[in-house]
């Protein structure tokens, strides 16, 4: 990629770093920074110099000039204004270089031309900015209109000024964060400056790949200032974060940049200027996601855990292969991806010829690729819309992306192209090698040409596909390494048997590092940290990605559970159960759903040896991110930070909730992030955790009633294809939507959440009542039946006529009072049993 691409993106990607890198985390005093300084980077108001923070950004590249690659500090590097001058001279930018990332700040902010000139640039800093922490955009949604007003005093949630963990992603009541005063609020940013410093001096690649850097740096930045606020000044809403302010600004600053490149108008006049249609928004949006995850043929059950796994994987790999395809076409860095997750992107690139072919080539050559390796069971659609920067400033951005939305929506409804791929699929049967005592077809997905050598990952009397092969490939390591490389396709990095036997598009190898650095790899491209692990994360001296999800892994604990051993199966059944046992491996779903079991009184172990499969999303989540906003406060940073924080909780909280929690550590994650997940469990708590996500949502959200989710929750023997699993509980999820979102529907029943609380105090009712011997197990079958009579008196009630035929179901309380008469404390005598009968079926009769 051209270095001076690189290097305008890293500069807007740093130019605010000096809001977080100030006077006190530099330990230096005003009075000590140069007068030749402070008249190159600040604006004069009245005579006055203001946003000091420009001249914190250059002395921070100054004074950490040892842990940045030197290309920062060279003069030699790229073309046109220093490195130093783009970062820092955002607010008195003197040439077009500097103009742009001047604009792209102006820009990211929401801020017009002419209110920049007139408000902004005049404006001095919060005298006490630094005991203001970032308010949640949760909070202020609402598609009915009913805005929260433009001033912080109105918000009751902040976010603690911390590094990103499971709990610092949550937002809290304001006396809760809020520091006590100046010095306090200042030790904080000062303690999370230290931290961001030492894992900034560890980070590799700095000396053998600037732009593979830059991803790591860009990664430390979203740990340490994705709570920090980006606006310090004026009447601002302090809701976007340090972090995606800097990230939208350093997209915005590559696409006018290219822009002006490639038109030939880079000049001053021309780059500040609103009107051009400079841009063009890039929506990348795959298809086919979950019929690819979890179809399914004959072996695939030998393997389906690690299918399930790995192909979720892939499908991660795709997205942000695709992105990053899309992007070295077009030669945009990284930071041009501006939204991403869930197997959607948006990318900010410049509106030119180079663009569009750019494009056109990146979406053939992917399509291809997957018609010729998936057959089109998964497809990426790719939808682009033009903007200027008019149209990024608030109260217009609205409008642009509703257009966007639009283009995006027929876009995916328009189907592939068929002049190119439309037909049978060429040279289909030339693929498949005929040979006694092997299959010709892959025996695992049963649709495409099965190897000669399918590799150690699978068993030796077992062939594959290519596909199924690298899928088997990355279910397995996903459990064994976090870290991973993706490299050029003809690096091997280790050998065939390291790496994807399919490369993907052609182009990506992707292969599991433990060793950190690769740093003579000429052909690396990626070097992601995919750990879950809070301590790893924020030591990570590489990129990280939440993308691997969690995985229940088996331990010393499981060598003994005898809850892996069943009494039904054969002897032979059980040691080959416990032969799958490894420490360290991942947990097969016969064994997870053994794990749904609960020790009786006696010390048995009883219960309904199944598995759960908890499918939800958030309800109306394109509507909440295109209308719940004011049009004055929707702009393109505020969007980024919203879509960012709601895929934390998914991909950051999910993972650490079920890792932490006993109850949930055998909860397996098939995918999560965006605004949905899918799980699979033992049944029971896989009920408790839906529950519990649904609380700690609402928390996340700032209880906001605006913002909720629905659920479906389906019950399945460990052996049920995970395919039907899927449909299933697709089908769940849909009832509880059709009846009117925000609830579950489990047993093929739909309540509310509330409901479902209500449901859950009767469930810790029944077992008090078990527990002191008060009522007879037979009791609860004789329930089912009171139910079902009481469900059809309440249809019959609402009924305009009711005939004589009918009212048998009427009968059903005398039908309860005569069965808690028989069934209800049965060890109890006299008053005290009289007492208790009454409460059981008062209590009984009320709940029905």
């Amino acid at each position: 990629m051209d270095d001076t691409i690189i290097k305008i993106a890293l500069a807007a990607f740093m130019h605010d770093i000096g809001k977080f890198a100030d006077k006190d985390a530099l330990d230096i005093s005003l009075d000590g920074l140069a007068e030749y300084d402070l008249q190159l980077y600040l604006p004069q108001y009245k005579g006055r110099y203001s946003h000091y923070h420009a001249v914190f950004t250059a002395e921070f590249i100054t004074r950490f000039k040892k842990c940045l690659p030197m290309e920062l500090t060279s003069a030699a590097w790229g073309d046109g204004d220093a490195f130093v001058g783009l970062a820092a001279g955002h607010h008195n930018p003197s040439t077009p270089m500097q103009w742009v990332v001047a604009v792209a700040d102006r820009v990211s902010s929401g801020w017009d031309r002419d209110t920049f000139e007139a408000e902004y640039s005049s404006a001095a800093s919060w005298k006490e900015y630094k005991k203001t922490r970032l308010l949640p955009v949760f909070e202020q949604l609402n598609v009915t209109g009913d805005h929260l007003p433009d001033k912080p005093a109105s918000y009751r949630y902040r976010y603690p000024l911390s590094s990103v963990n499971p709990e610092t992603i949550f937002p809290a009541l304001t006396d809760e964060v809020a520091p006590e005063n100046k010095d306090a609020a200042s030790g904080e940013y000062k303690t999370l400056f230290a931290a961001f410093a030492k894992g900034l001096e560890g980070l590799c690649h700095r000396d053998s790949n600037v732009g593979l850097w830059f991803e790591h740096f860009e990664s430390l930045m979203m740990v340490y200032t994705s709570s920090i606020p980006a606006a310090r000044v004026g009447k601002i809403v302090p809701d976007v974060s340090l972090y995606d302010h800097s990230k939208t600004t350093a997209a915005l600053a590559a696409a006018i940049y290219l822009f002006h490149k490639q038109t030939d108008t880079m000049s001053v006049d021309q780059v500040r200027s609103y009107d051009d249609d400079k841009f063009l928004l890039i929506n990348g949006d795959f298809k086919g996601i979950q019929s690819f995850i979890f179809s399914r043929f004959t072996d695939s059950h030998k393997f389906r855990s690690k299918l399930l796994r790995g192909r979720s994987f892939a499908v991660s790999l795709l997205s942000e292969l695709a992105a990053d395809m899309l992007c070295r076409e077009i030669g945009l860095p990284f930071t041009s991806v501006v939204l991403n997750a869930a197997g959607k992107f948006t990318i900010i690139a410049p509106n030119t010829e180079l663009t569009l072919s750019a494009i056109e080539r990146a979406e053939s050559r992917i399509n291809q690729w997957l018609i010729k390796t998936a057959f089109g069971e998964i497809l990426i659609n790719i939808a682009t819309q033009t903007a200027r920067c008019h149209d990024f400033v608030s109260g217009n951005f609205s409008n642009i992306w509703d257009r966007f939305c639009r283009k995006m929506e027929e876009k995916k409804f328009s189907g592939i192209d068929i002049g190119e791929f439309g037909g049978a699929v060429e040279g289909y049967l030339d693929r498949f090698i005929n040979e006694p005592g092997r299959p010709a077809v892959c025996p695992v997905c049963g649709k495409r040409p099965s190897l000669r050598d399918a590799g150690s990952y699978l068993n030796d009397e077992i062939h594959s596909c290519n596909l199924c092969r690298d899928h088997i490939f990355l279910g397995t390591n996903l459990v064994r390494k976090n870290r991973l490389a993706v490299s050029v396709a003809s690096d091997k990095m280790g050998g065939r048997e390291s790496g994807l036997f399919e490369p993907i598009y052609g182009e990506y190898q992707v292969s599991f590092h433990d060793s950190e650095g690769l740093e003579n790899s000429n052909g690396l491209l990626k070097y992601w940290n995919l750990s879950l692990d809070s301590e790893e994360i924020i030591n990570s001296n590489s990129a990280i990605r939440f993308i691997s999800g969690y995985i229940p892994r088996y331990t010393r604990e499981d060598e003994e559970d005898e809850r892996i051993l069943n009494e039904r199966r054969t002897e032979e059944k059980n040691l080959e159960s416990i032969e799958q046992i490894t420490v360290g491996s991942a947990k097969t779903l016969n064994h997870i759903a053994c794990m749904a079991k609960n020790i009786d009184a006696g010390g048995r172990h009883r219960g309904l040896e199944s598995l759960g499969v908890l499918k939800a999303d958030v309800d109306h989540l394109g509507l909440l991110m295109a209308c719940g906003l004011p049009e004055q406060r929707f702009t393109i940073s505020r969007l980024a930070t919203l879509s960012r924080q709601l895929d934390s909780y998914f991909t950051v909280y999910l993972p650490a909730l079920l890792q932490s929690k006993p109850e949930y550590r055998n909860t397996y994650t098939v995918f999560a992030g965006g605004d949905d997940l899918f799980l699979i469990g033992p049944w029971n708590r896989i009920i408790e955790l839906a529950q519990s996500l649904h609380d700690s949502f609402g928390r996340f959200v700032c209880h906001n009633d605006a913002i909720h989710f629905s659920a479906g929750i389906t019950l399945h023997k460990a052996h049920t294809p995970v395919d039907t699993m899927a449909h299933v509980s697709e089908e769940a999820i849909e009832r509880a939507k059709a009846e009117g979102r925000n609830r579950i529907t489990i047993f093929s029943e739909t309540v509310t959440w509330e409901e479902m609380s209500r449901l859950k105090e009767i469930e810790i009712k029944f077992e008090a009542w078990l527990e002191r011997d008060l009522i007879s197990r037979v009791m609860f079958y004789r329930l089912n039946e009171f139910i079902r009579l009481a469900a059809q008196e309440k249809q019959l009630i609402s009924n305009s006529e009711i005939h004589m035929s009918d009212m048998a179901c009427t009968k059903w309380r005398s039908l309860l009072a005569y069965a808690t008469e028989r069934n209800v404390a049965g060890n109890f005598k006299g008053e005290e049993r009289k007492a208790v009968v009454m409460e059981v079926t008062t209590t009984l009769a009320g709940w029905l």
